[in-house]
């Protein structure tokens, strides 16, 4: 499905060092009609799922989501196997599929059975960021997967191991460990005390309550005080967004917030009927209830976050929001009853408003490929000819010459020590039953299915 609004039908140009875009991008528009600025925020949740979000949105419980619906479309964003996340966020930030960015898994074993997280230096392409940076603009990117270590950029970059550094401090966890943190975790350096100071605010950006504060409604293996971090990890991420948004005003923010897919694992059972398991876990069914009631206020919670990071954003700009995948009944270490390892959970969702977007007269399926291209056709960056995606068909722009690659000029690295963060991050994925190595049955033992339409 998709819902739209058009925002005309100007074209908009940025700035490019390619010479032969130089008379597109500083004279007449590339129709011949001027160029109107604006900016694009990218914003990733992972996990995010039609199968709770349309009902919601039919109920006006989004109204965030909503309002980006209404004023442009919104559907499914097909992903690929396995549905693991870094390399789908590598893809979505790449518009290339996991043989060419070199992002596989969560993980690597070395020969010596050793593991390893994949770090942004094993990516063997450009993302986004490095293309907008390279092209003149200002980016930030805040909490993106697979951001250790630091890549200098033209702007703000946040990495993913800032946050699980920041809860092994709280739990007076930062001297006791083998690993020293040695690595910036954030670029400039200048912004580290910032950021320091923004994780250290308490007051609720949202009028969204933490749906995990009374643990006795709850059944105790869904761990809620950890599900209550997830919240506040959301919180951080999102404060920190806005207030680099704020200072820099980026050409383009990108932002990720994890935690419906951290609390979809746990929480899943709550939304399915009891025959999609082969147990009932003994739950009551005021628990499973409860269970359910949360997840949605997660939905509700995410919505208001949008929100926020949207605030600074006019009808000219470009909003993206995008999933990487779904979720189905399943389970994995007797506690986890959510996964997403079938057709069933192929699908995650995409928002985008702004203007040029508009629905097209035979909208294809977008892809997590074409999230990159699409943001690249908007910003009249041209798009490499060795990506794998295109722009989304909602996009109503010309199409403009491409160029073979962007993967010319050297990433430079902050630095290539380790950040200390890795045992603490491999823990957190284990307990999260996401390592290849470890079975994973379906309660339900589905059989592949195409995934239905929203």
């Amino acid at each position: 499905m998709l819902i739209r609004v058009s925002w005309g039908c100007a074209v908009h140009c940025r700035f490019t060092a390619l010479a032969a875009l130089a008379l597109c991008v500083l004279g007449a528009g590339c129709s011949g009609e001027p160029r109107v600025p604006g900016r694009v925020l990218l914003i990733g949740i992972d996990g995010a799922t039609l199968r709770i979000a349309r009902p919601m949105l039919d109920r006006g419980e989004l109204p965030n989501l909503s309002r980006l619906a209404s004023e442009g479309v919104f559907g499914p964003l097909r992903s690929h196997f396995p549905l693991t996340s870094p390399r789908i966020w590598a893809s979505i930030a790449t518009g290339k599929l996991p043989a060419k960015h070199g992002i596989l898994n969560f993980s690597k074993t070395e020969p010596d059975g050793t593991r390893h997280l994949y770090r942004s230096n094993d990516r063997k392409t450009h993302a986004l960021w490095n293309i907008a940076s390279d092209a003149g603009l200002k980016v930030a990117v805040i909490n993106w997967w697979t951001t250790y270590p630091l890549e200098k950029i033209n702007g703000v970059i946040v990495s993913d191991h800032l946050l699980p550094m920041e809860q092994k401090g709280r739990r007076g966890l930062a001297n006791d460990t083998t690993e020293t943190p040695t690595g910036a975790i954030v670029y400039p350096e200048r912004w580290q005390q910032k950021v320091d100071e923004l994780l250290a605010v308490e007051e609720p950006l949202t009028d969204v309550a933490d749906p995990f504060v009374d643990p006795s409604i709850f059944p105790e293996w869904i761990l809620p005080e950890k599900l209550s971090q997830r919240y506040r990890n959301d919180q951080a991420v999102t404060r920190i967004a806005t207030a680099v948004d704020r200072e820099l005003r980026p050409d383009l923010l990108m932002v990720f917030l994890p935690g419906i897919d951290r609390v979809s694992h746990r929480l899943w059972f709550g939304v399915e009927p009891d025959s999609a398991y082969k147990a009932n876990y003994g739950l009551s069914a005021a628990k499973k209830q409860a269970m359910n009631d949360a997840l949605h206020q997660y939905y509700r919670y995410t919505d208001a976050l949008i929100g926020e990071l949207s605030r600074g954003f006019g009808p000219d700009d470009l909003i993206l929001v995008v999933s990487d995948h779904g979720f189905e009944a399943g389970m994995k270490m007797m506690v986890l009853t959510g996964v997403h390892d079938s057709p069933r959970a192929l699908d995650g969702v995409f928002f985008a408003r702004g203007r040029h977007v508009a629905v097209p007269q035979r909208p294809a399926l977008v892809s997590v490929n074409d999230v990159t291209p699409t943001v690249l056709r908007w910003l009249g960056i041209p798009l490499g000819a060795d990506m794998d995606g295109r722009p989304a068909d909602f996009l109503d722009l010309p199409p403009e010459p491409a160029i073979p690659t962007h993967d010319t000029t050297p990433i430079e690295f902050v630095d290539n020590g380790e950040s200390g963060m890795e045992a603490e991050i491999l823990d957190q994925l284990q307990s999260l039953g996401y390592f290849e190595n470890e079975p994973s049955p379906h309660v339900a033992e589905p059989e592949p299915v195409e995934p239905e339409a929203p």
